[in-house]
């Protein structure tokens, strides 16, 4: 294994690592990975369960080295490990509350102890739990223990945060809010990987990198993910139904109106999209 020299960029060339079977031989669980991420950039990785996302995501977030083949860069992401939040936030808060927690995480990145104080409530007050600051984990709901991983998560300033499935366990007005955080985080410059199998929270031009077998199988934006190529309407599957995904149904909606000739591309995304389309189509003779 050998680490490339530092570029802008966080790049994988011809990465792979294998996973050790209980009988001694060996399966790979990433495979020939070539990547690239860019500074302030949002990546969303697709895939089935045991498909690697989560092995890809550990190593973007600089927690997997050893047993790594191939050349690496980290880039903007720098050389210690990135922020990377799980999808259970019980296993990643070490604190008693949402305040302890975010200070316990500017101690850890090694801010003087004069700015803990000040920089602790700006992040208080830029994630919006301030009002809960104090309050014990057992008296939070999931998705404000989760907010509060996230908070902490980027207290440092990070270039780089990893979210590993992190909306998949909570309801879902908890998970607007962690998607919300994460986008105000991207919209400061931070580079965020997202991890997913929720396909509806992908917009159609958003960067998706869907993954089968340990190998990226797809890297593009996520119209043609969700419904392949224009040349491939009413072809066989698309991308997204080809990694074993299911479309949303909104999506599953838009794919068969597009087949039928009663819709085109792009298709809608919002609700008023959706109305606007809908009523032209009813207008439509028959």
């Amino acid at each position: 294994m050998r680490q490339s020299t530092y570029d802008e960029r966080l790049i994988l060339k011809d990465v792979s690592i294998d996973r050790l079977l209980d009988n001694g031989d060996s399966s790979p669980r990433l495979q020939q990975i070539d990547f690239e991420l860019s500074p302030g950039e949002w990546v969303n990785i697709a895939g089935v369960n045991g498909s690697g996302k989560s092995s890809l995501a550990r190593l973007l977030a600089g927690l997997t080295i050893e047993g790594v083949q191939g050349t690496w860069s980290r880039g903007f992401a720098g050389n210690g490990p990135s922020p990377y939040v799980m999808q259970q936030p019980d296993a990643q808060l070490f604190a008693e509350t949402p305040r302890e927690e975010i200070r316990f995480a500017l101690e850890w990145r090694g801010m003087p102890p004069h700015e803990i104080m000040l920089r602790t409530e700006e992040i208080l007050t830029f994630t919006g739990l301030s009002a809960i600051g104090d309050i014990p984990w057992n008296r939070l709901s999931g998705g404000q223990r989760q907010l509060a991983a996230v908070a902490a998560a980027s207290a440092g300033e990070t270039s780089l945060i990893v979210f590993d499935e992190a909306t998949s366990m909570l309801d879902e007005q908890s998970m607007v809010l962690v998607q919300g955080l994460a986008k105000k985080l991207h919209q400061r410059g931070t580079a965020i990987v997202w991890v997913t199998q929720r396909l509806q929270e992908m917009t159609s031009t958003a960067r998706v990198v869907a993954m089968l077998g340990g190998s990226i199988v797809f890297d593009g934006k996520g119209e043609e993910f969700l419904y392949g190529s224009e040349e491939q309407v009413g072809q066989g599957p698309t991308p997204c139904q080809t990694v074993g995904l299911r479309l949303p149904y909104l999506s599953a909606l838009a794919l068969e109106l597009g087949r039928l000739g009663k819709l085109k591309r792009p298709y809608p995304e919002t609700k008023e999209e959706w109305d606007q389309a809908l009523a032209r189509i009813e207008a439509v003779p028959r």
